[in-house]
């Protein structure tokens, strides 16, 4: 198996925030971390992204890939976050590369966002590139203290963010700790081969140093896989 898991992986879970959200972070994912960026530059077919304000490019991964981390986060994820009666549903993984310049970006790539108010839904990211590439950080919107948005606070949640946007100079590029509105919780340092996992639902945003060069070429650009999971309940 070209992506076979590595018997020196290292599992790791904090809480962040006020809410003390569960975080998993994984060291050593693969056995050979190096064959997954190969495949991405020598195989993948990278390109925009349509309907989605990933800012950047993605492309599919290999089957074999989101099979094996699947079946290796499964039993994590049942035992951190209590789901164990839920029904794994679906997961859907992309290749990620950050190529928008700031000046390029639409509003809501300048502020933390969540993927759905799904509790059962599950991010997951893989880092495929250097520490000083940038990883992944978490946020509290100050004006209504969310750190996470299930159902019953999205429709607050998106009042209070478009308001903050609406204020937000048009020079503004990715975020940061000092962008408006917005109280860093937790930051994720990227490392090669380190993996992290979190609920869907979290305020959250990539970490995009500013002085860091947007390539899009998968041996030098800022390499990710993303992976979603979704459970079920009966």
């Amino acid at each position: 198996m070209r992506f076979e898991p590595s018997p020196s992986s290292q599992l790791d879970i904090f809480q962040i925030g006020l809410e003390k959200a569960s975080l998993v972070q994984v060291d050593n994912v693969l056995r050979d971390p190096a064959a997954l960026v190969r495949y991405a530059a020598n195989e993948a077919r990278f390109s925009g992204v349509d309907n989605n304000l990933y800012p950047g490019i993605r492309a599919p991964m290999p089957l074999e890939y989101v099979e094996a981390v699947v079946r290796a986060l499964d039993p994590v994820i049942r035992n951190t976050y209590r789901v164990e009666g839920a029904k794994l549903a679906k997961a859907e993984c992309f290749f990620s590369i950050v190529t928008t310049a700031p000046d390029d970006l639409q509003p809501l790539q300048k502020v933390p966002h969540i993927d759905t108010t799904d509790n059962l839904h599950f991010a997951v990211v893989h880092y495929l590139c250097p520490a000083q590439l940038g990883g992944t950080a978490f946020y509290r919107q100050d004006k209504t203290g969310y750190e996470s948005v299930g159902n019953e606070r999205a429709a607050r949640w998106i009042e209070e963010r478009d308001a903050m946007l609406a204020k937000m100079p048009e020079t503004s590029g990715y975020m940061s700790p000092s962008t408006p509105g917005y109280t860093q919780t937790a930051q994720i340092e990227a490392r090669f081969d380190r993996l992290i996992l979190y609920r869907s639902n979290l305020l959250h945003s990539g970490v995009i140093p500013a002085d860091v060069p947007l390539n899009p070429d998968p041996n030098g650009g800022r390499l990710t896989a993303n992976l979603f999971i979704a459970y079920r309940r009966p």
